[in-house]
Parts: C-alpha cells; sequence; structure tokens
C-alpha cells in the first residue's frame, strides 16, 4: 500500500469514526429525551412484579418491584435497619459490599441511621464506588403505609481518592396493609453508578437483578427470627387496615 492509498484510507477511517461518535452522541441524546412517562411493566412472574418508568430528560430508567407476603411491617424496617452495622450484612443485600463504615447508628428516635457502603465493581475497568446513605423509616397516620427512604448524603464525610462517590440516589421501600393477612412490598429505585458507569447497563440488567433480588433473596432476608419478632413504637400495626387489591 503506497503513501497515496495510506492517506485516503485514513481519511476514510477519520470519517467513519466521525460519523460513529456523531451517531452515538445523537442517539443518546434522543435516549434521554424520550420517555413515556408511565409505569411499564417489564416482568410478571411467580409472585414478582417488575415495572420501569422512563422520565425525558433523564438517561437511566427507575425500576419498581411488589410482592406480597405474610409478613409484618416492622419486620421489613428491622431487616433493613437493625444489622447496618454489620459488613455480611451489606453483602447479603450487596454481595459486592466490600466495606462498611456507619456513620449515624440506628435509634428509635431518629428513625433510621447513615452509613458508608464501598462496593467493589469490575476492577480495572471501574473504580470502587462509595455510598454515603442516609436511611429513614416513618409510617403515615391515615393510610398505614410504612415507608423506608434510603437517600444520598455525599457531602456527609470527606472524599476519598479510592472511590467515585456516589451523588444521587432515592431508593423508596413501602410495605402496605394487604388482604389476607398479607404485606405488599414495594420499592422504588432510583440511582446512578457515577463516574464512567454506562448507564445502559443499568437499563439492560436491573429489571432482572431486581426480580432476582424480590423471589431469591428477599424472603430469606426477611425471615430472620431476629427480624420476626421486631416491633417499633412509631409503627402501629394493629390499626392497619387491610387494603383492596389491586
Amino acid at each position: 500500500m503506497n503513501a497515496t492509498t495510506w492517506k485516503k484510507f485514513g481519511r476514510r477511517t477519520l470519517v467513519i469514526a466521525a460519523a460513529l461518535i456523531a451517531g452515538g452522541y445523537a442517539a443518546s441524546a434522543a435516549w434521554k429525551l424520550s420517555g413515556s412517562e408511565q409505569w411499564k411493566l417489564e416482568i410478571d412472574r411467580d409472585g414478582v412484579q417488575v415495572w420501569s418508568y422512563k422520565e425525558p430528560g433523564r438517561s437511566t430508567k427507575l425500576f419498581k418491584a411488589v410482592t406480597h407476603g405474610h409478613y409484618t411491617q416492622s419486620q421489613l424496617v428491622a431487616s433493613l435497619m437493625l444489622d447496618n452495622d454489620s459488613l455480611q450484612n451489606c453483602k447479603d443485600w450487596i454481595p459486592v459490599c466490600t466495606k462498611l463504615t456507619v456513620l449515624e447508628p440506628y435509634n428509635d428516635k431518629a428513625q433510621g441511621d447513615a452509613v458508608l457502603w464501598t462496593l467493589e465493581l469490575m476492577p480495572p475497568v471501574f473504580a470502587n464506588r462509595e455510598y454515603v446513605i442516609k436511611s429513614h423509616a416513618a409510617q403515615d397516620p391515615q393510610t398505614k403505609i410504612v415507608s423506608v427512604d434510603i437517600m444520598a448524603a455525599a457531602n456527609k464525610i470527606p472524599l476519598h481518592e479510592c472511590c467515585v462517590r456516589i451523588t444521587h440516589i432515592h431508593n423508596r421501600w413501602q410495605v402496605s396493609p394487604a388482604r389476607n393477612g398479607q404485606v405488599e412490598i414495594a420499592l422504588v429505585q432510583d440511582f446512578g453508578m457515577g463516574g464512567f458507569f454506562p448507564d445502559v447497563l443499568l437499563n439492560l440488567g436491573n429489571a432482572e437483578q431486581t426480580w432476582t433480588m424480590f423471589h431469591d433473596k428477599l424472603p430469606g432476608l426477611l425471615n430472620k427470627p431476629k427480624y420476626r419478632n421486631a416491633r417499633f413504637d412509631y409503627i402501629d400495626e394493629a390499626a392497619a387496615a387491610p387494603l383492596v387489591s389491586r
């Protein structure tokens, strides 16, 4: 291949590369602007439903999972709060959790806590992530629905060079009275991975991962004796009236 041919080949390669980059940006922009602002059913299998929600102006979808079971409302709160000082508990919920630091221990007066999770993704492709999160549990006095909000508190402690600090997370658990002595458990996930983690991986994989957590892991996590017998002063189980099934 002579010099002239190399030059032509190089120009064509640059043109193709530029076109691919421009096309990628255009597709990304179009995706970000898209969205029906309606919940779409992704999975309905073995008693667990998973929905997705795309809002214009966002790159990531929200995901919601719903299931029913014979649990108490306090049982869910206990599973999310009482062992947040345990690294093994963090691993049980999030297998890639490698470090846990308690910033504010759980107490009933605050109805919550604050912790730092360190997650190892796929080194060296992606840097480790840090989640500084503040959790708060409450019961609506009218509906008796219990919610647990898990929110980012990224500026609560100084940044660490080891990791990407996650700045956006607001996951909400809700446990509502249902028929036949059951409760409805729902989780809405609204979070990002930060850094250069591709949003498309979350959008494509999170529905199935959420279903697996609800179907395979959640029953075992909830049914520990410590959680089954837990009670909280701010949760009135007896006053909770069954909701009409949807």
